[in-house]
């Protein structure tokens, strides 16, 4: 039997522990190489946001690449130390050091080349699906099938340079271990898990001051690192620590430990926390990055969404150069005369103001900004923007109109009074609340809406903004459709105000509701497209991951398995230990990682002014839940079958 023929045998009988690994490396492959067909794909350049969707599939290769890193150099790591004592023995017969390495690097290379092979072979099968989904996701044209030459190269040379440099390194891992602790194996009897309450406190301190760093008053990129930094720690303290004390605590209920077979799987399950912390602190932080995104994107969707509901004014034009204004003016109602389309134009004059707080606010030098505009004006717009036409403003009274982003000047209950910077006090007998502002413009500032005298009175043509709106009756009250008349009147009057900023016609800013709909429809579609076949990647590997541990442990374990079932411990008891422990090691990190999404987003979404969290992140995590709920049964049914052949 030649060397390679060796190697080849050890791989065969093996399999089913290098099974998991396997499916996942060839699954990275596979999604790898589908991106890289969308990258290279000769027609991109032609296509809207060709530049935009490659710019996004050359991002997801790079992270496909660096966690196909880590997930193969673990993964290999822990089949050498599941496999000590077999290379113990093949030193004691005399192999060398050198034959020792080569045989572990054909084997790694065998299950690389086979990885690369099945995963181009099922992207080339499901190629033509994948840009068919990919177009319709991201709503562009249709893209043909062509043979990915460069794709092919790139994926090859890519994973082949990765299988080769991670081999290499794990066989400085073996040199290292003694002969002797080779073939100990995993006979080496497991010590009682034990926790330092030092670093205990540590973790607990370091979950905290990630908490209070993102909840401090503003946001900064050094804010979201340093609770990036501790929450990633403390999420390692809490596994390798904080559970053994959380067990022992369940262990000191004796009502709890003595009922059926619980005192079995939870002195397990002691064990294998602090066995598998390293573990199942990767599939947390994996989780949690895959639920984070996701649900970042689907409040931005939702956002993008309900901005549109709530916007009442199809077109937005911003006066910036009175000069300009009424030729452009007089071009757009052309073009929706000729379209045929019965709409309003509204004039709105504001002046933006700085203000300070509440005379009653306890901080008096913090300032806020208002939008101001006179009654009269928010008169006209009140049918629009379902605002009941003021009836009680007087000349020594105004209102306030804020959304979901109001500053603390719409948390105090009215009457109160306000003082502006240039020292005059206004009185506030009112507040409303109305999404609506938004669409002026106005999403992070307060409508302060005063009579026409006290309007005259602060008018100052430096800081005044006039904004022409368009309400068009016939495109309310629908969902936002690509092909509907408003979108193509929309993008067709857009193109063309494109072309006057080029031409130097006009220096003013013109937008459409449903031009800023479909441009971040677009933009949260392709994210959702890369999102889907990451967070599976990240899925797949962590089954893996605890579908080896679990093997492995089996495999170690089946001598006190037999002894159970020995002493009168049913099959059905043991499936129940079992289920028991395995879920808990396949559900407890989609719970933390749901509860660090909810912490982390809340802040970095509420500076980009969305107030959708929950829904998303229930959404994400329940998806989350589903995919690994689906893992949890395969991997339970093999382990269990495996289970049935152990047991008396």
């Amino acid at each position: 039997m030649s060397f390679r023929q060796f190697a080849f045998n050890n791989v065969k009988r093996n399999s089913r522990a290098y099974f998991a690994y396997f499916i996942s490396s060839a699954f990275m492959v596979m999604i790898f190489f589908t991106y890289a067909v969308f990258i290279y794909h000769p027609r991109m350049e032609q296509v809207p946001i060709g530049k935009l969707a490659r710019a996004g599939m050359q991002a997801a290769e790079y992270v496909i690449l660096l966690f196909a890193f880590f997930f193969i150099f673990y993964s290999i790591s822990m089949f050498l130390k599941a496999r000590n004592m077999e290379l113990g023995i093949l030193f004691i017969i005399g192999a060398t050091p050198a034959q020792v390495n080569r045989l572990i690097f054909f084997e790694n290379m065998l299950i690389g080349f086979a990885s690369i092979l099945t995963g181009i072979a099922g992207g080339l099968l499901l190629s033509k699906l994948f840009l068919l989904f990919s177009t319709k996701m991201t709503e562009m044209k249709e893209l043909p099938f062509y043979w990915p030459a460069k794709a092919l190269l790139f994926t090859v040379v890519s994973f082949s340079a990765l299988f080769i440099c991670i081999s290499l390194f794990t066989l400085a891992f073996v040199q290292k271990i003694k002969v002797f602790e080779l073939l100990q194996g995993n006979k080496i009897p497991k010590k009682e898990p034990r926790a330092s309450i030092f670093m205990t406190f540590t973790g607990t301190v370091m979950l905290a001051v990630g908490l209070i760093s993102l909840r401090m008053e503003t946001l900064t990129p050094n804010k979201i690192f340093v609770a990036a930094a501790t929450g990633v720690a403390g999420t390692y303290l809490f596994y390798s620590q904080l559970s053994v004390y959380m067990v022992r605590l369940l262990k000191r209920n004796r009502k709890i430990l003595w009922r059926g077979t619980n005192l079995l799987w939870i002195s397990e399950i002691a064990y294998k926390i602090k066995d598998n912390a390293r573990i199942l602190f990767m599939i947390t932080v994996v989780t949690s990055i895959a639920c984070m995104s996701s649900s970042l994107v689907l409040s931005m969707a939702q956002a993008n969404h309900q901005s549109y509901i709530n916007n009442p004014f199809a077109l937005n034009y911003y006066s910036l150069q009175n000069e300009y204004s009424e030729g452009d003016l007089k071009e757009i109602n052309r073009h929706l005369n000729a379209a045929g389309v019965t709409y309003n134009q509204i004039k709105v004059t504001t002046q933006r103001i700085k203000v300070k707080t509440s005379v009653h606010s306890v901080d008096q030098n913090k300032d806020s900004i208002v939008e101001v505009i006179a009654a009269s004006n928010i008169n006209e717009l009140s049918a629009f923007m379902n605002i009941l036409p003021n009836k009680r403003l007087d000349n020594e009274g105004s209102f306030l109109i804020y959304n979901s982003t109001g500053s603390a000047l719409a948390d105090k209950r009215p009457p109160y009074a306000i003082t502006l910077e240039s020292g005059q006090t206004l009185s506030i007998n009112d507040i409303y609340k109305n999404e609506a502002i938004a669409s002026l413009g106005f999403r992070d500032t307060n409508l302060l809406v005063v009579s026409r005298d006290e309007y005259e009175e602060l008018k100052d043509k430096r800081r005044e903004s006039i904004i022409y709106v368009y309400y068009v009756p016939e495109w309310n009250d629908q969902s936002p459709k690509s092909e509907s008349p408003e979108a193509l009147i929309s993008i067709d009057l857009e193109k063309w105000f494109q072309e006057r900023i080029g031409q130097h016609q006009t220096a003013n800013f013109f937008s459409t509701r449903m031009g800023s709909y479909l441009n971040a429809e677009r933009g949260t579609s392709l994210f959702n497209f890369i999102g889907i076949f990451i967070a599976l990647i990240f899925s797949i590997s962590s089954a893996s991951f605890l579908y080896f541990k679990l093997h492995t442990e089996l495999l170690a374990d089946s001598k006190m398995v037999r002894t159970l079932s020995k002493i009168g411990l049913s099959t059905a008891e043991m499936k129940t230990s079992a289920t028991l422990q395995i879920g808990l090691l396949f559900f407890v990190p989609i719970v933390i990682s749901t509860i660090q999404t909810l912490v982390v987003l809340r802040p970095i979404l509420e500076t980009m002014y969305i107030n959708t969290l929950y829904t998303p992140v229930l959404i994400a995590s329940s998806l989350f839940l589903g995919v690994q709920s689906v893992f949890f049964l395969i991997v339970r049914s093999r382990y269990l079958r495996r289970l049935d052949k152990v047991m008396v």
